[in-house]
């Protein structure tokens, strides 16, 4: 199944044009957490926000499956 990972935030939406071959949403989840991580430490380090930040995982029809919030990922 293909899952396209887009990156939703204030300043709108950058869309996943290509995706990516998972075995389930599972697999698609941690996938996305596992970016979104790279991405906060990379944000951190620039002194940038990452508030309202997150990634919608859709299906290859568009539909949003799952949504994971940047700010939940920080413990």
């Amino acid at each position: 199944m293909r899952f396209y990972f887009d990156i939703k935030s204030e300043d709108g939406t950058d869309r996943d044009l290509d995706g990516i071959e998972l075995p389930s949403l599972e697999a698609a989840r941690h996938e996305a957490r596992k970016a979104a991580r790279e991405m906060i430490a990379e944000m951190v380090l620039e002194n940038q926000r990452i508030d309202g930040m997150r990634f919608e995982i859709l299906n290859e029809c568009g539909q949003v499956l799952a949504t994971i919030e940047f700010r939940e990922l920080i413990h």
